[in-house]
């Protein structure tokens, strides 16, 4: 997020090694993966088991044990060994925003637009969009039990502060802080050596448009004042990261396993990472094998999908404005499952000072603000339906399952949605609590830990990652003979991995990780793809490899970037067509 007018600066960090996660072909072998890994990393390395499979290890030594690219030169030498079924390096990864992507951006006629600032002002805008009013006065009348009474809610972020607006509503004893490893959740408000953070006090933004009480909990300057979507329910803190830009995989897994642990009904997450790992995903099955619905912002200036919001079973959520339309700096797509408020927000913001804590309501954008919105929605519905009955009824598997149909059945069209962009459209809460309950969940429906399961090609770095990154890019562009997005990508990475078309999925299988991972996280090597994707037409058959002999090799630059960079010696070589 980032408040009112103010764009954000291009993080100029780098990924940062935080350790392996580890698959083995069968359970219980720990003791055979602890074998190979000090056969190739050493003595000194922790094992520890993750997940309910007994197959799956997390593997850590020190942050940056490791650099990126001895990082993946040891995945493919692990990955290699007998027993094992896959091995993906853990990083913490920048996301820069906007300018360090430069490129096109959707209607910016919204961040210049009077009217709509103007139609801001009323604090209580988002809620009027969500319908939430509606919600509390039918659903809710009882002033003993009130909206999303009984829920808890945790969040993954930078923490807390003591602001006014959510003190009340957050459970301090069962907060937990990551980062320095003990049940002090809170958001020191600060930048510690070698770390970007560009929005001090970013759980506790995110956290007040959940829980914050109607009206003034204090006396602010501006007069303003924020309204929490289910004032009834309490707030999990757990402090993963000091910065939105620079998140740590590692951490954000562990929070939502600590969450599943200890009480937590829903996740919501305002933060994301250009990097998909399946220990990210192990995480999400954990949680959502007890019942635990998992909410995450789309991403904020970025031209793709950011994960855990990319993983098909999270609930995506893109921003919208006073107006029923999009909001310009809104990361969109086919991931997305649905659209709330996010542009020009009411919020608590806390910052430090030279004689303290300032604690005020400020105004800003972000879908780091429409995911929180969502996971307010989401303990208003377990809260009036009563999640015990609920688990009761269905079994707790099947809850994420049942709430993320119901709330996409009950979304709002807008007149500027467009299908595969903005998920169903914007969340209506009246409609979501009206919405008659399933007569019967039977084995046919899939749950969401399995169905997530299944859709594992944004994790291996098939063609579908590639898509994924690109969407945007590749939605205008192919040229007409290939009729289909997925086929000219094919062709283009082909070529730049040095194989025919019909080659390129093995190739894939490969390095293709690896590779989108470098598109993910530097944006001038994803500007050069994309502005390849802009004006290349490859040749749409296998001959000579896509190239004729003596035509000019435009994807030389693009190779020589990732060679510059730093890459493990086996894309390399697949580069540059060395072996």
């Amino acid at each position: 997020m980032f408040p009112n007018g103010q764009k954000t600066q291009s993080n100029s960090l780098i990924p940062k090694f935080e350790g392996f996660f580890l698959e083995m072909v069968m359970p219980r072998l720990e003791g055979r993966c602890s074998e190979l890994v000090k056969k190739i990393l050493g003595d000194d390395w922790d094992v520890t088991p993750i997940g309910d499979n007994l197959t799956e290890f997390e593997i850590t030594l020190n942050d940056d044990a490791l650099s990126v690219k001895e990082a993946w030169d040891k995945t493919y030498e692990l990955r290699s060994q007998p027993g094992v079924i896959d091995v993906e390096p853990l990083f913490a990864v920048p996301l820069p925003e906007l300018t360090g992507w430069n490129v096109s951006i959707p209607d910016l006629g919204d961040f210049f637009n009077n009217q709509i600032e103007r139609e801001s002002e009323d604090v209580n805008w988002c809620l009027k969009q969500l319908r939430v009013f509606e919600v509390w006065e039918k659903y809710f009348p009882d002033p003993n039990k009130p909206p999303g009474h009984g829920i808890v809610v945790a969040h993954p972020d930078t923490g807390y502060t003591n602001h006014p607006e959510i003190i009340d509503n957050l459970l301090l004893e069962k907060g937990y802080d990551f980062i320095e490893k003990d049940n002090n959740a809170t958001d020191e408000l600060e930048r510690p050596f070698g770390q970007l953070i560009n929005n001090p006090g970013h759980g506790t933004s995110t956290a007040s448009v959940i829980v914050s009480n109607p009206g003034k909990e204090a006396n602010y300057s501006n007069q303003k004042y924020v309204t929490g979507v289910a004032p009834g329910a309490k707030v999990l803190p757990l402090r993963v990261s000091y910065s939105v830009v620079l998140l740590s995989v590692r951490n954000l897994a562990r929070s939502i396993e600590y969450a599943a642990d200890n009480g937590a009904h829903v996740v919501t997450i305002s933060m994301g990472t250009a990097f998909h790992n399946q220990r990210l995903r192990s995480a999400i099955i954990y949680a959502q094998k007890r019942g635990v619905i998992i909410v995450a912002a789309s991403g904020t200036l970025i031209p793709y999908v950011v994960f855990p919001a990319a993983y098909d079973e999270v609930i995506a959520v893109t921003g919208s404005n006073i107006q029923r339309e999009i909001w310009w700096g809104a990361s969109r797509g086919k991931q997305v499952d649905v659209t709330a408020p996010g542009h020009l927000v009411w919020y608590a913001k806390s910052d430090r000072k030279d004689d303290g804590v300032e604690h005020r309501i400020d105004q800003g954008s972000g879908t780091s603000f429409s995911a929180p919105f969502v996971a307010g929605v989401a303990a208003l519905w377990l809260s009036y339906h009563g999640r015990d009955k609920l688990v009761e009824r269905y079994g707790a598997e099947k809850i994420p399952f049942i709430f993320n149909e119901l709330l996409r059945d009950t979304c709002d069209k807008f007149p500027t949605w467009k299908p595969n962009r903005f998920g169903s459209g914007i969340v209506n809460a009246e409609k979501l609590l009206a919405a008659s309950l399933p007569d019967n969940v039977n084995g046919s429906v899939v749950s969401p830990a399995l169905a997530l399961q299944q859709h594992s090609s944004l994790d291996s770095g098939r063609l579908d990652a590639f898509m994924h990154l690109f969407e945007s890019q590749l939605s205008d562009t192919q040229p007409e003979e290939f009729g289909f997005p997925d086929a000219f990508l094919n062709s283009n990475l082909a070529e730049l991995l040095q194989t025919f078309s019909s080659e390129l999925p093995k190739r894939l299988k490969e390095v293709g990780q690896e590779l989108a991972f470098d598109f993910a996280v530097n944006p001038d090597l994803y500007k050069q793809f994309a502005e390849l994707l802009h004006s290349n037409k490859p040749s749409p058959t296998d001959q000579s490899k896509g190239r004729k002999k003596g035509e000019t090799d435009n994807k030389e630059p693009i190779r020589e970037t990732l060679k510059k960079k730093g890459i493990s010696e086996i894309l390399l070589n697949k580069l540059f067509n060395w072996g």
